[in-house]
């Protein structure tokens, strides 16, 4: 995998500020919804071989700038590695309640006794799909992609597929 799914992210989020309405004084940050957390869980993918499992805790703020959020994040493999990094989030409404979700976070690898993805810094892009709920809670299928980006001779790259449980504080 390269950096299609950051690609996408740029693409598709700028596009939304350029043309989805906002002008003026309607894309400044505020308060637009409740902010969630979420916890993902998920099987990792190193060099198409299975890594075994990750747990990926998630903070959105309830800030917004049109449909992007901040997002902190913080992952821990079976393996003992972490990942820490923050960015943002575009969420997209598709119909019945569902919506799709495109985020970029940059962060820090510490390797455990996991894969060597190369360099300590890598980038997190995903994208998901999902419904939400009444009570405000969504529940979502996510593929992650992480990258150095190619900071360093060697990116090998990890997958990551999961499901996510979001519930609004």
């Amino acid at each position: 995998m390269n950096g299609s799914l950051a690609a996408l992210f740029a693409m598709v989020s700028l596009t939304d500020l350029a043309f989805g309405g906002c002008g003026d004084d309607v894309c400044q940050l505020k308060d637009q919804g409740p902010g969630r957390v979420a916890l993902q869980y998920g099987g990792m993918l190193y060099q198409r071989e299975r890594e075994g499992g990750e747990v990926y805790l998630q903070y959105h703020a309830p800030t917004r700038l049109g449909r992007l959020e901040p997002v902190l994040g913080l992952s821990v493999s079976a393996s003992g590695d972490t990942w820490i990094g923050a960015g943002l989030q575009w969420t997209g409404a598709l119909p019945y309640d569902s919506f799709v979700q495109l985020s970029l976070l940059p962060g820090i690898y510490a390797r455990s006794s996991g894969p060597e993805l190369g360099h300590p810094v890598e980038f997190r892009s995903s994208a998901g799909v999902g419904y939400a709920f009444d009570s405000g809670a969504r529940l979502s299928l996510q593929f992650d992609h992480r990258s150095n980006a190619g900071l360093s001779g060697a990116n090998p790259g990890l997958e990551t597929f999961g499901v996510r449980l979001a519930l609004p504080y």
